[in-house]
């Protein structure tokens, strides 16, 4: 794999490659041994579950018959597949459903992972029911974003149908509810993934590869070129994916913790996989690396010290638009790392660089990267809302204008906030733009100007994720790093709420008890944290919001 970095990547690399060479990485890797990361007994029975998707890409092309089969079944029946899943389950489908478009005489594949009522209601506008192929996705089996979507759907593919579970097929782990759920409503197929794989590493299993073959992309030419990405990672003690791995891990230990992902427009989604991989793999034990996914980039720009960039190449005229920022940034002090991926199908071959690349730093850093302790928090906490309202008892604090942390108040203010926010910035600091609303290009275009603002008015690096996926990407970094985040929450009236059967409460009460839960799961782990609320029409309150910012 073709790689290139400059001096000031080098002089990192180079000491970072001593320490795993020394720890012979490489073949432990491959041999499976957990002692590379930790010797406690609860973590090495976590980590030897967690090393399938080292060479999974084996496992997969054994399955291609039977994937490439009901693919071809699927396409002639079947107008669009909506894929219902969060984090590990929907992140790899999304970036090829992103990277490689539609697919002429094959299903659109649309992407769901909210819990945002207009979000939902977007995705149900653009299908008929009956002619959907609905895949729930879950490796658990039990997280409250898909079980919540398939509700609806189900539902909705029931009113047209009576034989709703042929609408319907499930990937998740073996023996898990999701399965027993599937079996039960007669789904048209359940994919049993291998089970000693992460759900952030599973981009070459059923999870990504099914929904991808679903839409008509060549899945084979996907895992042929992350086989031939293996056969040299696992031959070369200094391969791409270790020196990349070296570059992450030795920067962290010198203080240059923000990750900063620089990809071409065209495959800019990739951004939002690494983003999760990184961010939920090295953010813990008051340690991270902190990935900055689709920031703007700036010729010339004074970036801080912290900073470290590494990206993807391609052959493509969006490559070439940003030659110059790239150029400016490489000829500067910041540490720069480049893959080049010589096509779309090559987008393999970057999945297992960037997997092989975290368990290295991980290594380096003395982390489990295949944990994710303080995930479960705001998940509690929501659901202990949800219980409340199922009894009947709203939480004030779910439509206040403002709520802040303890360690914010009297520093805080509505009508002040984006310079009270720029004042509590400092030192290597991030601040992280949360919003659980809509993903429409106007709320894109909105935050994509916020964000760039509080870039040049400050420098420090500025995070975005639309709320709940961000929940099951970088919110494990939010809780586990070493707490220099200032965190951002806005949450929203939904221009429509969209009922749950079965349920006392619709989207709109879960996706704002999701927001209310990760605020309190922050500011119980002393993180600086401050939620908005705005009113619905939702643009127009995001437009008086970004006033103020």
């Amino acid at each position: 794999m073709k790689v290139s970095y400059n001096k000031s990547a080098e002089e990192i690399i180079n000491k970072g490659l001593a320490k795993l060479e020394g720890a012979d990485f490489t073949a432990r890797l491959y041999r499976h041994d957990a002692s590379l990361w930790k010797s406690e007994e609860a973590h090495t029975k976590i980590i030897n579950n967690s090393l399938g998707w080292t060479e999974v890409y084996d496992w997969t092309l054994q399955r291609l018959p039977e994937i490439k089969n009901f693919a071809e079944e699927a396409k002639k029946e079947f107008d669009h597949v909506v894929l219902m899943g969060m984090g590990g389950s929907s992140l790899a489908p999304e970036v090829l459903r992103v990277i490689f478009g539609k697919s002429e005489g094959w299903p659109e594949l649309l992407v769901l992972d909210s819990t945002n009522p207009d979000w939902v209601s977007s995705v149900r506008s653009k299908i008929d029911p009956a002619k959907t192929l609905f895949i729930f996705a879950s490796k658990s089996g039990g997280t409250v974003e898909p079980s919540s979507q398939f509700a609806y759907f189900y539902d909705e593919v029931s009113k047209v149908k009576q034989d709703a579970g042929d609408n319907f097929i499930a990937i998740t782990d073996p023996g898990t509810g999701l399965e027993t759920l599937a079996t039960e409503k007669k789904f048209r197929k359940i994919f049993t993934n291998k089970a000693d794989i992460g759900g952030r590493f599973s981009a070459l299993s059923f999870f990504g590869m099914v929904p991808a073959a679903l839409s008509g992309i060549d899945v084979e030419k996907i895992l042929l070129s992350a086989k031939e990405a293996g056969e040299e990672f696992k031959s070369d003690k200094v391969s791409a994916a270790v020196k990349l791995g070296a570059l992450m891990g030795g920067a962290y230990a010198e203080g240059k913790d923000k990750l900063t992902l620089v990809m071409p427009s065209s495959i800019e989604v990739f951004g939002l996989w690494v983003e999760q991989l990184v961010a939920e793999s090295t953010g813990k034990e008051d340690k991270g690396v902190v990935p900055v996914a689709g920031e703007k980039l700036h010729k010339g720009f004074d970036y801080k010290s912290d900073r470290i960039f590494a990206g993807i190449s391609c052959d493509c005229a969006c490559s070439k638009a940003i030659a110059e920022e790239k150029e400016a940034i490489k000829q500067s002090a910041h540490p720069f790392f480049e893959a080049e991926m010589k096509d779309k199908y090559a987008i393999g071959s970057m999945f297992l660089l960037w997997e092989v690349a975290t368990a290295a730093c991980g290594a380096l850093m003395g982390i489990d990267p295949f944990d994710q302790p303080n995930v479960q928090a705001a998940k509690t906490i929501a659901k202990n809302l949800l219980n409340d309202l199922a009894a009947g008892k709203t939480s004030e604090e779910t439509y206040l204008d403002i709520i802040v942390s303890d360690n914010l108040k009297g520093k805080v203010n509505l009508a002040t906030l984006g310079a009270d926010i720029k004042k509590v910035l400092s030192g290597n600091d991030y601040l992280a733009i949360l919003p659980y609303v809509h993903n429409s290009k106007a709320a894109d275009e909105l935050f994509s100007a916020i964000r760039d603002g509080f870039l040049t008015a400050t420098k420090h690096a500025v995070l975005f994720g639309y709320g709940p996926r961000y929940l099951h990407s970088t919110g494990q970094l939010h809780k586990g790093d070493g707490n220099n985040g200032v965190f951002l929450i806005i949450s929203a009236d939904a221009d429509n709420d969209v009922k749950i059967p079965g349920a006392a409460y619709g989207f709109k009460d879960l996706v704002n008890a999701q927001a209310l839960g990760d605020f309190k799961a922050l500011a119980e782990k002393g993180r600086r944290v401050i939620k908005v609320h705005v009113k619905k029409p939702v643009l127009a309150g995001l437009e008086k919001l970004k006033e103020v910012l």
